[in-house]
C-alpha cells in the first residue's frame, strides 16, 4: 500500500512540476531571465579581461605537481 501511495505523491509532483515550467516558460519569464544571466556574464567577462595582471611572473610556491622536487 505504501508503494502505490509513493507512486501517486510522485506523479503528482513530476505533474505539478511540468506545469510549473511551462507557465514559465510561457510568460516569457524564461527568456527574461536567461538574457539578463547572458548580458552579466558578458560583462564579467569585459570586466576582467581589460583588467591588467598585476605581474607575469608565476610565484615560486605554485609548481606544477610533476615539476615537484622529488
Amino acid at each position: 500500500m505504501k508503494r502505490h501511495w509513493d507512486a501517486v505523491v510522485a506523479t503528482l509532483g513530476f505533474a505539478l512540476g511540468v506545469a510549473a515550467m511551462a507557465g514559465v516558460v510561457l510568460t516569457e519569464e524564461y527568456a527574461h531571465a536567461a538574457g539578463a544571466e547572458a548580458r552579466g556574464y558578458d560583462a564579467l567577462f569585459h570586466t576582467v579581461e581589460s583588467a591588467p595582471c598585476a605581474t607575469m611572473a608565476v610565484p615560486a610556491t605554485l609548481v606544477a605537481s610533476n615539476e615537484a622536487d622529488r
